[in-house]
């Protein structure tokens, strides 16, 4: 699921040394995303040409993608602990969705539905699109916290970003994420029926549970803003 979370977000009263692992955690995976996305983007250019598209899931995906995103595992330790002030529930669900994207879809069925240079590459689009829609996303949301933690003002443009960008990106992550379920639906049900049954729910669950998120999120940005907007 594209991300919404705040969880690396420090509790106030944090103490000086949780603030300065907050702010290594969050610069590490600015540095990791922005490379995902950096390294992914300029093998575009060349594949585009020579019509090799799906090569550039092999190039990407691991350990650099893969390794990123499971970064994110601390995400939910950081609420477990009380780190960050973000709800365990709220951030296992949405680190758990992609954690099922990376290591239950694109891990598991790699070359089948992704990066299988097959006449149809819907399955490569759709990788592309969870590629730069979460990487885009993270490299603004771990930004603005490693920012916030270094003591310095987060630049007005950032925080428009941290607080707009969230309108493009997570209907085109959210499109693309379910686009690589359902393009694994048939190898899930060579693998295991149940596999493909449970797919299946989380698609039915997935569809409508991130529209209402998506409303909610929207709801939540514009209140901030507004917010904002009295304080300056």
């Amino acid at each position: 699921m594209a991300s919404t979370k705040t969880s690396s977000a420090p509790r106030s009263g944090s103490s000086g040394l949780t603030k300065a692992y907050l702010f290594t955690y969050n610069t590490l995976n600015l540095l990791a995303w922005g490379t995902c996305v950096v390294y992914t983007a300029s093998l575009l250019p060349a594949h585009v040409s020579t019509k090799t598209l799906p090569k550039v899931f092999g190039q990407t995906f691991s350990p650099l993608l893969l390794a990123t995103q499971s970064l994110a595992l601390l995400e939910v330790v950081h609420s477990v602990v009380g780190l960050v002030r973000a709800p365990f529930m709220t951030t296992a669900m949405q680190v758990s969705s992609r954690l099922l994207l990376v290591w239950g879809i694109m891990e598991q069925f790699g070359g089948e539905i992704v990066g299988a240079g097959r006449d149809t590459q819907l399955g490569d689009y759709a990788y592309l699109g969870c590629v730069f829609a979460w990487g885009i996303t993270e490299v603004i949301r771990y930004g603005f916290f490693a920012i916030t933690l270094s003591g310095n003002s987060v630049p007005s443009w950032w925080t428009w970003l941290r607080y707009n960008t969230f309108y493009i990106f997570y209907p085109i992550g959210i499109s693309s994420e379910c686009m690589l379920i359902f393009q694994a639906l048939g190898p899930a049900g060579e693998l295991s029926p149940l596999f493909r049954y449970l797919l299946i729910a989380i698609l039915v669950i997935y569809v409508p549970g991130s529209y209402v998120l998506y409303t909610h999120m929207i709801a939540q940005r514009r209140k901030i803003m507004r917010g904002k907007k009295r304080a300056d």
